[in-house]
């Protein structure tokens, strides 16, 4: 199986090597293999929009941007790794999140499973970097999700404890690459759906890439939506072109 690790710091220090043993643990079912962002040809996001509005394809800023895209579509898993900087990720990290923002509106990467790694010095604002950092997944289902504090002084049980979760979290992310399964449109996936369905008939002239990615679909994958599914789909999108 292969991990993708995006790491999010700009230090080989505690975020690093958190991930260096999770590696240790699953070496003998997972092939590692990291993007380092700081030394990533990708540069920072101007606001532009219009990855959002008329594709990905019109970014101005011209990559590494879609050889990521490729290291992860080959990836089974993927690891989003980051310290937290003033109760958010890095802002390298931040930056990432930014630039894949249109996945947002039209997710991708239904066949990774993610795990999220906040590492922290303490436990002020890990939380609020945890869920900044789960957003950008991109319809990749999220397995573990994971802090790490190295605080000065820590008790040498509680780092005994933390040591265990690493190690508890790790078996739990490789169990679920072992085990994928097909992606299923579950109700918050088919709300999602059809929210920006609705949006992008409603907005159609100014977000040309959603209406072009949403008009013929049903749902965000090939799957085969039941009776009641395509009626939530089509009472909700139908809502929102109405009172949005």
């Amino acid at each position: 199986m292969k991990v993708l690790v995006i790491m999010g710091s700009l230090r080989k220090k505690n975020t690093y090597q958190t991930v260096k043993k999770i590696e240790n643990i699953l070496s003998d079912n997972c092939e590692f293999e990291y993007v380092f962002l700081k030394d990533e040809n990708f540069k920072n996001c101007i606001g532009c929009h219009l990855c959002i509005s008329h594709g990905e394809d019109n970014c101005p800023l011209k990559d590494d941007r879609d050889l990521i895209i490729e290291k992860i579509e080959e990836s089974d898993g993927v690891i989003l790794a980051s310290p937290n900087y003033v109760m958010n990720v890095s802002w390298i990290m931040k930056n990432y999140i930014d630039r894949f923002a249109y996945t947002l509106h039209r997710p991708k990467f239904f066949n990774q499973n993610y795990m999220i790694l906040i590492t922290s010095g303490s436990n002020v604002g890990s939380k609020k970097a945890l869920k900044s950092l789960s957003v950008i997944t991109s319809g990749g289902e999220i397995t573990s999700k994971l802090r790490v504090f190295f605080t000065p002084g820590m008790r040498p049980k509680k780092v005994e404890l933390q040591e265990k979760r690493i190690e508890k979290m790790a078996y739990k992310f490789s169990k679920s690459l072992s085990n994928k399964k097909e992606h299923k449109p579950t109700f918050s996936y088919l709300i999602w759906f059809s929210i920006f369905k609705g949006m992008s008939y409603k907005n159609k002239n100014e977000v040309i890439a959603d209406y072009e990615y949403y008009k013929d679909k049903d749902y965000f994958t090939e799957v085969e939506l039941n009776i009641f599914q395509r009626q939530v789909v089509g009472f909700l999108s139908n809502l929102v072109r109405i009172v949005s």
